[in-house]
């Protein structure tokens, strides 16, 4: 039986929104709901009323350098998707890493009330809940993004993180990415991981039948196992950032404030030709 939401016992409950929910506010002029698949995935169907905003694609500004981009490109972003400060905004995919990237974005740019759908377009889809295809329009306004640096690691962060007994890496890879045997998306140009970073999947964060979040004691154990705690300070990463981004918003749902995301993550990381890969 699927634990509710409110019994899962998450630090920050409000990051996450229940289909239930979700499904009396479709047409709430206060909620944007963001479809984060591929275009190809939202055409085919979508929840009613959502937009899209690709969490692999190029809707998500990055620096050259694999950094993010500017507040003003994201400001940019989000205004034409008629999505303003005050504005509600629920996340949803398979789910899968791609949420995860969208979703954290909103966080790093300021956004007060972001949500991911727990169990994304999957659990909606089970409850025989149904999608459309009709494209909404929303008029332009104005947005405005303030960067939060508390959840975002830059790479002189990460950098300065390195060995430390207060800061952990976690790699939130496939095993053989985090063993280096596979290059993975992007394939770096250093197979490996980050030297003594922590390895848990982020698959593992995710019920496999429902795909909802895991409670938090269950969460709190996995990490927890791999010695990343509350009272370190953390950076998730992948190789692109989308797998690391999932990792930080969970971060943020359970209450570790000291964690934050590595959004350059190991393409970053691999390219310097001053940091150490382990393999």
């Amino acid at each position: 039986m699927l634990i509710p939401i409110s019994q899962r016992a998450y630090a920050h409950p409000e990051l996450l929104a229940d289909s239930d929910w979700l499904a009396e506010r479709l047409t709430d002029p206060h909620v944007r709901i963001v479809d984060a698949r591929s275009a190809e995935e939202y055409a085919a169907g979508h929840i009613a009323s959502a937009i899209h905003l690709d969490g692999f694609g190029r809707n998500i500004p990055r620096a050259e350098n694999d950094d993010m981009g500017s507040p003003a490109e994201w400001a940019r972003l989000v205004g034409e998707l008629g999505i303003g400060n005050d504005t509600t905004v629920v996340v949803y995919d398979t789910p899968s890493q791609r949420m995860g990237m969208v979703a954290w974005t909103f966080l790093y740019f300021g956004h007060a009330d972001v949500r991911i759908l727990d169990g994304g377009v999957t659990k909606w889809l089970a409850e025989a809940r149904p999608l459309e295809t009709r494209i909404p329009q929303w008029p332009t306004v104005t947005y405005v993004a303030s960067p939060v640096e508390a959840v975002y690691c830059s790479l002189d962060q990460a950098k300065a993180g390195m060995g430390r007994a207060d800061f952990v890496f976690w790699d939130t890879r496939s095993e053989d990415e985090y063993t280096g045997e596979e290059a993975g998306f992007r394939s770096p140009p250093r197979p490996g991981r980050i030297p003594g970073a922590a390895h848990l999947e982020w698959t593992k964060l995710l019920d496999p039948d429902s795909r909802t979040l895991k409670p938090a004691a269950e969460l709190r154990q996995l990490l927890e196992a791999q010695g990343i705690t509350p009272d370190k300070h953390v950076a998730s990463y992948c190789n692109g950032g989308a797998r690391g981004a999932l990792g930080g918003f969970v971060l943020r749902v359970l209450g570790y404030d000291r964690g934050r995301a590595y959004a350059g993550s190991f393409a970053q990381w691999s390219s310097q030709p001053d940091t150490p890969v382990e393999r």
